[in-house]
């Protein structure tokens, strides 16, 4: 599958789907391709949904950002249920009841309806709103419990005690010395700064020696001090366990909410992708693909990858149209021709419509495959394992075979291209019997081999080639690249027709011309050609 994807060049696609949650961020990075036309049909019907929504909010500018900002406001939540939530498990519960529940009351009853939002929750809402709280906080409020509020008033007369104690001392050393601790631990001081030391140790400061000049100077805390830190450490424990009862509390009704949280997790994920591939289609032009043919049509089918280059190079593009009506269809052209940007494109779109997407085409009429190949040279892996590029096609073919049972749409890119034309030939015309022979199975072989042997039941098509009338190859030598390749473009006609078993022409030599071989070659070229054929 890595190297179908890697052919059909869908990173880039896929790297501008971009969901907003994290729930849908999870299922963006699993890179699900569905083969349920059932599972396939709920995905589409929800992109439709969700393009009539947007279309909806074309006028309403805010309203639209405010559900985007909601979105990637909802946090992940703990869908285990546990005896007891720590505070920041509850405020993860309380951020995503706040963003769903302002999300929900943003959308219309019919996407309510389309993608199973509801809300049940204005209890818990309630109950973990209580206190002085913000919408997207929480923590355990002395509004929860009397008993905890108590013991935090405690705590404040504590603190409040302990630090009148602290005031006193410092105010006490700040006159007897001119010492201002302020927030340091220590200060370091001269030594004839301190007079007595027995005056120091009554005032509660720890001396110790620095330097020959300095000594190091501390408070430390007088007994009522000691003692009120230590009724402090006591309603810090109280106050723990306190705070306990209260989490143990909440827990219990956040447990008994974990289903309806699930269905507004499902029902967020689902809009979300739906948002995301509407926002795709929008912007790419796509349309909605069709289920259940046994033929694969195409009529404006768009391989964007190659759309993008030729837009870039200021050349055509010709989008492509095609039936594949049969197990397995060759597809014959010269370099150039467009033979594998027909495959590409066919990849291309199988993956988008598979992977839940809508398809840059004017109809895609397709059916659902479980496995997916591409066989062709080229691959990094070749080297790693250490084999010739043919050997490594071998490989492929031998590894792709064993899904063949099921359904699996298998692309042929110039097989057997680097061996003997006699040979590649006669392994061609064998794999392409085989294959065809398998009912689950639809394969498209692109080459340039013209003895592949003609079976009852494949198709043969060509792509339509280069515009030889008036052509004068000597007269393109002079020209730069670039402009020789637009020429090329210009000439080349990127439909596929029929093959008639050959045509007599040399799109190839032809093209090598145009690329500024020497008119000599190309003349010795074509005579070569003309005797052989």
């Amino acid at each position: 599958m890595r190297d179908f994807l890697a052919y059909a060049q869908f990173d880039e696609f896929w790297a501008r789907f971009l969901p907003e949650t994290p729930f849908g961020r999870e299922a963006r990075e699993a890179m699900t391709v569905r083969s349920d036309p059932a599972e396939l049909a709920q995905i589409w019907d929800e992109t439709d949904a969700a393009l009539g929504w947007l279309e909806t909010l074309d006028s309403d500018g805010v309203r639209l950002h405010r559900i985007q900002h909601h979105l990637k406001r909802l946090p992940r939540f703990c869908e285990i249920p546990k005896p007891v939530y720590g505070e920041v498990e509850i405020f993860q519960f309380k951020k995503f009841l706040h963003n769903y529940k302002s999300l929900v009351d943003l959308l219309d009853p019919e996407t309510r309806h389309s993608f199973g939002f509801s809300y049940a929750s204005e209890a818990l809402e309630h109950l973990l709103d209580t206190g002085r709280q913000s919408l997207e906080s929480f923590y355990v409020s002395d509004a929860y419990s009397g008993v905890l509020a108590g013991i935090r008033g405690e705590i404040l007369e504590t603190d409040t005690a302990i630090r009148a104690l602290q005031v006193h001392r410092a105010a006490e050393i700040q006159t007897r010395w001119g010492f201002d601790f302020g927030s340091r631990a220590f200060l370091l001081v001269p030594r004839e700064s301190l007079g007595h030391l027995e005056d120091a140790s009554d005032l509660l400061l720890v001396v110790e020696p620095f330097d020959e000049t300095k000594y190091a100077i501390r408070t430390r805390a007088s007994v009522a001090e000691l003692v009120l830190q230590e009724r402090r450490a006591a309603l810090l424990s109280r106050e723990r366990s306190a705070e306990d009862e209260v989490l143990e509390m909440l827990s219990h009704h956040l447990r008994d909410e974990l289903a309806s949280f699930a269905a507004y997790r499902e029902a967020v994920t689902r809009f979300d992708l739906a948002f995301a591939r509407a926002r795709m289609a929008r912007v790419y032009r796509l349309v909605r693909p069709t289920l259940g043919s046994d033929a694969i049509e195409i009529r404006g089918g768009r391989f964007l990858p190659c759309e993008a280059a030729c837009l870039e190079l200021g050349t055509a593009y010709v989008p492509l149209d095609a039936i594949f009506d049969g197990r397995a269809t060759v597809i014959f052209g010269s370099n150039m021709g467009g033979k594998t940007v027909v495959l590409k494109t066919l990849a291309f779109l199988q993956l988008c419509a598979q992977m839940g997407f809508f398809v840059p085409a004017d109809i895609f009429l397709t059916r659902a495959f479980h496995h997916f190949h591409y066989l062709g040279e080229g691959q990094a892996t070749r080297v790693a394992q250490g084999l010739s590029g043919f050997a490594f096609e071998i490989r492929q073919f031998v590894e792709a075979a064993r899904d063949f049972e099921a359904p699996t749409l298998v692309l042929f890119d110039e097989f057997a291209r680097t061996t003997h034309s006699l040979e590649a030939e006669a392994i061609l015309s064998a794999v392409l019997e085989a294959v065809a022979a398998c009912p689950g199975v639809v394969a498209l072989f692109s080459t340039h081999f013209r003895g592949v042997q003609r079976f009852s039941g494949v198709g043969y098509l060509r792509m339509q080639g280069l515009n030889h009338v008036g052509l004068n190859l000597e007269l393109a030598s002079d020209t730069e690249l670039a402009a020789r390749i637009r020429l090329i473009d210009r000439r080349m006609n990127y439909h596929l027709v029929v093959d008639e078993n050959g045509s007599g022409v040399s799109d190839a030599i032809a093209v090598a011309g145009l690329l500024g071989l020497d008119p000599a070659i190309i003349r010795r070229a074509s005579d070569f050609f003309r005797d052989g054929s």
